[in-house]
């Protein structure tokens, strides 16, 4: 997968997911802004792990 193409899955999936995230924090009642960063950036773990998971079992190369 052309590299340009990778991180800008990578960031859509982020927003995609973070939001959603987000949203289910927001609705347990904490509305503050660290945990709506937080989510943001376990959305982000989650969507990187899943590239780097994906790339080793189908072989793809590693930089």
């Amino acid at each position: 997968m052309d590299e340009n193409l990778k991180i800008t899955l990578i960031g859509f999936l982020t927003l995609v997911i973070g939001t959603i995230l987000a949203s289910i924090v927001a609705s347990f009642g904490f509305t503050d802004i660290i945990p709506g960063l937080l989510s943001f950036l376990i959305a982000a773990i989650i969507v990187t792990a899943g590239f780097e998971l994906g790339g080793r079992r189908h072989g793809g190369r590693r930089a």
